[in-house]
């Protein structure tokens, strides 16, 4: 996308300054409908396609944000959109959207909606001056101040806040205004003598190319690091500014040619594919490369043929005229009459999904109820003894097919599987927001739960006790909320200071149980130990018992595409995470726990993981709602009678 945004922005401000040049202005109404003709009828396309496939292929919800994605797209704004998706912490671990990529034509209509404007009020300028030789001049100098501001504020923003860096117009605006810039100083390029172009043309490829082996998507994306791809494809352009490159092979042969005719195209359909081919195949082997690269090509050669050439196309007589037959503004007034349709239909579907009921219940279902305690009191009858964690429990001699070939939570929900684990949550950058699960009573047993979001994902699940156990537990969960010692600056610093002050220094904890996403607390494992364990001693100094709950193991993206595939079958599938892949990285909190006298280690792993694999699906119950191992509300009630049983015997 960097490469495009460079291309782009030199093709289309070279064409302003010719029509400038040629006619004394620029038409808005032609460019625009020049955009029109060009950017929407294939885009169209697509994303009604893309939307359609998505409500046959892919879970509800899922579907349902595809639908809400595709507004934002079909409003060129889906950068904001996906930038407010990327700093969701609720979005983490979730699969991306088959429509994220338009993003980036987001990014580029923004862009032409206030540059040819701006510079045709730069011309107005000179003009007004009396000097109408000096508007390019100044359009060369506006746009290098707009480079110079956007590339200073996507350096601030990449430090502070990537995912929104990496959508935002305002910090990708440089990329385009590189290829605006090569295209004002184009009269001046084209006195490079010949023999150097060659020369310019093969550095710039190779940058190219050398930015796909060595820029990575972390910290320094995409400033400074995509100044590498920028500057490369302004070479390129440079090299065959003022007549054609010889020798530069790579770029001018018949296939790449090719593949630059339909590279819109190509653009538009290769990211669905590769999004919703995973719902028919697993991905990241050759046969899924070789399927979405195949099928990709093949709906970009036919979306070129039949949709994106023929509105563009300009047909014209022999004399250069237009036929009669021929009438641009009855093809963009089409175009602009599906694009109100097609956002009239989605903002229907999305109603509708809003107010539908989802799924039908079951008396599987019903059995795990969203109030607490559901399955404490539902009895045997209403909650099936193989049900959910019970599932690997050797006890009870479960198999797969004890339960018949229903589901909990649906496939269409269990993304959205949270139960009451955020009711306490305190957001990122928020103060603290803590609340009570369990007893009331005055004689309760005083408990607190400190921890981040895996913390939060247990509330379910003690709630199912707590009140039974006449225990009264303290909330204190949130975004970066790990009970250890912080460094200032860290975003829970300041929340965590008042977590600890509360429970190293007021009215004592019979117990306090934490527990925290393994692969949040850094990559030196000891370092964070030492610091969880130095966070831990005061309170356990009290006499407060500190039990931590070992993280759960991970999960990887395939196990979660499995269970969502056409052709899932829950009573016989291989979906899951390799036990070494699950567990290779380490739970600083369990060495944690030896440094720290009179802490235990609560560890469910024999409830998640059997020798070789940890499944996705357990007893008939969905383990994971997303990819960042948050587990589903329904699987943390079946959790409640062995971490019940773990957490008493702590407390003894």
């Amino acid at each position: 996308m960097d490469v495009f945004f460079v291309i782009s922005g030199f093709i289309i401000t070279s064409q302003l300054l010719r029509e400038k040049e040629r006619t004394g202005t620029i038409s808005f109404a032609d460019f625009y409908r020049r955009r029109v003709r060009r950017i929407l009828p294939a885009s169209l396309t697509v994303l009604t396609l893309t939307v359609a496939a998505s409500f046959a292929f892919l879970p509800k919800g899922r579907a349902g944000e595809t639908l809400v994605d595709s507004i934002w797209a079909l409003l060129f704004a889906g950068n904001w959109r996906f930038a407010a998706g990327g700093t969701d912490y609720f979005q983490e671990g979730q699969p991306p959207s088959p429509l994220q990529h338009f993003w980036s034509l987001g990014v580029e209509e923004q862009f032409y909606f206030i540059w040819p404007w701006l510079m045709l009020l730069i011309f107005w300028i000179g003009v007004r001056r009396g000097n109408n030789g000096s508007g390019r001049r100044l359009v060369g100098w506006v746009m290098v101040s707009i480079m110079v501001t956007s590339f200073a504020w996507a350096m601030y923003e990449t430090a502070s806040n990537p995912d929104w860096a990496y959508f935002s117009t305002f910090s990708r605006a440089w990329e385009l205004g590189a290829g605006a810039f090569v295209a004002v100083i184009s009269p001046v390029l084209t006195r490079i003598p010949a023999a150097l172009r060659p020369v310019i043309a093969w550095v710039g490829f190779a940058g190219m190319v050398a930015s796909i082996l060595i820029v990575t998507p972390d910290h320094g994306f995409p400033a400074p690091f995509a100044a590498l791809p920028v500057l490369a494809t302004a070479l390129v352009i440079v090299a065959g500014t003022g007549g054609p490159v010889r020798f530069l092979w790579p770029l001018t042969n018949r296939v790449s040619g090719y593949l630059g005719d339909i590279s819109y195209s190509l653009y538009l359909w290769h990211w669905p594919v590769i999004v919703l081919l995973v719902a028919f195949m697993p991905d990241g082997n050759p046969t899924y490369y070789a399927t979405a690269a195949l099928l990709s090509l093949a709906l970009s050669v036919a979306s070129y043929y039949w949709i994106e050439k023929p509105f563009r196309s300009v047909p014209k007589t022999k004399r250069g005229r237009r036929p009669a037959s021929f009438d641009a503004n009855a093809q963009v007034a089409t175009v602009a009459l599906a694009s109100l349709t097609l956002l009239t239909v989605a903002m229907g579907g999305v109603a509708f999904i809003h107010v539908s009921p989802t799924d039908t219940p079951t008396a599987l279902s019903q059995a795990v109820a969203q109030t607490p305690g559901a399955l404490a009191t539902a009895g045997a009858k209403a909650a099936p003894v193989c049900l959910g964690a019970a599932g690997l429990d050797p006890e009870k001699g479960c198999t797969p097919t004890s339960l018949g070939d229903t589901i909990l939570p649906s496939i269409n929900m269990f993304a959205r599987d949270n139960g009451d684990s955020f009711k306490c949550w305190r957001e990122q950058g928020k103060p603290i927001n803590t609340c009570n699960v369990g007893s009331t009573k005055p004689d309760a047993v005083r408990l607190a739960l400190i921890g981040d979001s895996h913390a939060a994902s247990l509330i379910p699940a003690i709630q199912e006790f707590a009140v039974t156990n006449n225990w009264a537990v303290d909330v204190y969960v949130g975004f970066s909320c790990q009970w250890m010692e912080q460094r200032p600056g860290y975003d829970c610093y300041d929340v965590m200071q008042k977590i600890r002050e509360i429970v190293e220094t007021g009215e004592p904890y019979e117990g306090v149980i934490t527990t925290a996403a393994r692969g949040k607390t850094g990559t030196d494992a000891g370092y964070a130990a030492r610091m969880f364990a130095k966070a831990w001693q005061p309170v356990a100094a009290r006499g407060t018992k500190v039990i931590t709950i070992a993280d759960v193991p991970s999960v990887n993206a395939e196990a979660l595409s499995c269970i969502t595939r056409v052709g899932f079958d829950v009573q016989n599938n291989a979906c899951g995470t390799d036990i070494g892949e699950a567990t290779s990285t380490v739970d600083p909190q369990i060495q944690a726990a030896s440094l720290v006298p009179g802490s235990t280690v609560v560890d469910l792993s024999p409830y998640f993981c059997n020798d070789s694999k940890c499944p996705a699906v357990i007893g008939n119950t969905i383990v994971y709602r997303d990819a960042a191992a948050h587990i589903t509300a329904t699987y943390a009630k079946t959790l409640a009678p062995y971490l019940n049983r773990e957490l008493t015997a702590a407390l003894k």
